[in-house]
């Protein structure tokens, strides 16, 4: 859903007196529900009126919390969860007779009316065409309304918005006439920010999966974010000579914004192979970025995937029902990325088995590269699930090779199939540049609007194609991903 607001929200003191109004496509989703009880503290909305303009006794409260109630404001992020609630005091003389309640919402010059079965409608301002968000009930001293409980706006599409709430009803005893709110409940929607911390991490544990199908374990730093409702995943696979702790920064933004992220750490091609005497440092490296060790890490991620489904379910375990693993996305930097590439759908001829996890629903490759040998484009011909490629104009591998040059990583975008891929290409960013690591000695100080770019792309990417964020998407593919680059940095998608 998209909507474009007006300057202002003018005064509508006199709604149904206004004859024409542009028509939109905008739709929300809401429930209206009669609550127990309604917040004492619900700011009064002034200027309560009637329809042909007498003086009426009936009352209006309501308003927009973020924090179950604690307080009400007009403004918020567009992660935000809201609740809208809101009381009608109606005339004394209304008790006891049969009315309608009504929730009307305004949006620059269109107005949207509340159906009894919660959902909304564009109204044209007829009277004919109204239509009752609770019908033929007998009404009450109090009538309280749950218009919104516990709703992100932002991921429906409504960031960069504002809305005006007027609440009204009507009586049978006064047939024709309706008792509205004069002043609204006021909202307003900020933009969609992938840099805006949305949670906080709770918790950083520092874990190990054995996979005993190949007495393998598997080390496993975990960042988890601080929300209700379970977290959807991301994994990331660290690159060549390697470790858990090398995105640090980005594991603690990722579940700042909501993600439950697992650092793996992939025996035989981690830091382990710096352990030998510098002379034999290219060597080892060399040796480790072997075929053996891209099936091992193949398989390490499924066997932590498995984990993750025995852990979530184990009342004991403290990612217990933390986890949301429907939506599980993948990423990982050069062999890390080519590890992502093989688990997120390339084609792997030179391995027997089948390497693609179907539950990986999204994948983030920093430092990607082509395969070493054969057609890249049948290489990725079966990729169906979003891609987000990152690289730099300077990005080559510690071991040179084919496909881990910049030529090779910048070959692999041109060689995915259309829809749902994105790329971005740092000016003078090095092959270290995305993650922790200090950069190499001949290179300069690290870009300091590098690791805000990544950041902000990759959260962006994740709200789109795992949490189902409008507003994320359309951000990624807007102007607003253009304007975060610097001169020189490239953006593109298919």
């Amino acid at each position: 859903m998209k909507n474009e607001c007006g300057e202002s929200v003018p005064e509508i003191l006199n709604l149904i007196s206004i004859q024409r109004m542009r028509r939109t496509g905008l739709a929300i989703v809401a429930t209206l529900i009669s609550a127990a009880s309604v917040a004492a503290e619900l700011p009064t909305l002034e200027n309560p009126s009637t329809l042909s303009g007498t003086p009426t006794s009936a009352s209006f409260r309501g308003g927009v919390s973020s924090d179950s109630g604690q307080s009400y404001l007009p403004s918020f992020g567009s992660n935000d969860p809201l609740s809208i609630t809101a009381e009608i005091q109606v005339e004394p003389q209304h008790v006891g007779s049969f009315g309608n309640l009504y929730v009307l919402i305004q949006s620059g010059n269109d107005f949207f009316m509340q159906s009894d079965d919660g959902s909304f409608s564009v109204w044209n301002l007829n009277p004919a065409t109204l239509q009752a968000s609770a019908s033929d009930k007998v009404l009450t001293t109090i009538e309280p309304l749950t218009i919104l409980e516990n709703i992100k706006l932002g991921p429906l599409g409504l960031a960069n918005a504002a809305f005006s709430i007027y609440l009204a009803y009507d009586s049978t005893l006064n047939s024709g006439e309706i008792y509205f709110s004069g002043t609204p409940i006021a909202l307003s929607i900020a933009a969609y920010d992938p840099l805006e911390y949305t949670s906080n991490t709770s918790q950083i544990i520092d874990t190990t999966v054995f996979d005993s199908s190949r007495d393998r374990e598997i080390p496993v730093l975990v960042y988890l974010p601080d929300t209700i409702s379970p977290a959807p995943v991301v994994l990331f696979s660290h690159g060549l000579g390697g470790n858990r702790f090398n995105v640090v920064y980005l594991a603690e933004h990722w579940s700042q914004r909501g993600y439950a992220v697992f650092n793996m750490q992939h025996p035989g091609s981690d830091e382990s192979i710096l352990d030998v005497p510098a002379s034999e440092v290219l060597a080892s490296f060399t040796a480790a970025a072997s075929l053996g060790n891209s099936i091992l890490r193949i398989q390490d991620v499924s066997a932590v995937i498995d984990q993750l489904e025995i852990w979530n379910d184990d009342p004991s375990n403290a990612l217990n029902q933390r986890l949301d693993l429907t939506r599980i996305g993948m990423s990982g930097h050069s062999f890390g990325a080519k590890t992502t590439q093989s688990v997120s759908g390339e084609n792997m001829p030179a391995i027997s088995e089948e390497t693609t996890d179907s539950r990986i629903k999204a994948a983030t490759m920093f430092s990607p590269s082509i395969p070493s040998f054969g057609d890249p484009v049948a290489a990725f011909a079966d990729i169906t699930i979003p891609w987000l490629l990152m690289t730099g104009t300077d990005d080559n591998a510690v071991i040179p090779g084919v496909g881990s040059d910049v030529e090779g990583r910048l070959a692999v975008f041109p060689a995915l199939p259309p829809g749902n891929k994105y790329e971005l290409v740092l000016l003078e960013g090095e092959h270290h540049a995305f993650t922790d690591h200090e950069l190499s000695g001949f290179q300069n100080p690290r870009n300091p609007a590098h690791h805000p770019i990544i950041k902000a792309l990759s959260t962006a990417f994740w709200d789109s194609w795992l949490s189902s964020d409008a507003s994320a998407k359309t951000w990624l593919e807007g102007a607003a991903a253009e304007a975060i680059l610097e001169p020189g940095d490239t953006w593109q998608f298919k």
